[in-house]
């Protein structure tokens, strides 16, 4: 999974769990084999405005969930299952298989 989905994932179970839903970057699974990856796609979710960013006590970066925004972070989530532009490679699959059926 792209460090991008993965970060969305854990705001989005840890807004569910309750609490404000702020948790540093560095805490999340994933963070500790791979900071620069997981860095480009903090700084990306924050210009994108899908989260928001702020000092937690000790004075470091806290993000969260963009509550605004939370139509797009469910876009993002949803399985690729979901996803109308795989059902319509799908299904121009299956119609060309058939129709190559057809021609034999």
């Amino acid at each position: 999974m792209s460090p991008r989905r993965t970060i969305l994932r854990e705001l989005d179970r840890r807004r569910t769990d309750g609490g404000n839903g702020y948790t540093r970057p560095a805490s999340i699974r994933g963070f500790e084999a791979d900071p620069s990856r997981y860095q480009e796609a903090v700084n990306a979710l924050l210009r994108e405005q899908l989260v928001n960013g702020t000092k937690d006590e000790e004075g470091r970066l806290a993000i969260a969930l963009n509550e605004r925004r939370m139509d797009q972070v469910q876009r993002e989530l949803r399985p690729v299952y979901a996803r109308p532009a795989v059902w319509l490679v799908l299904v121009l699959l299956s119609a060309g298989a058939m129709i190559a059926a057809m021609a034999l």
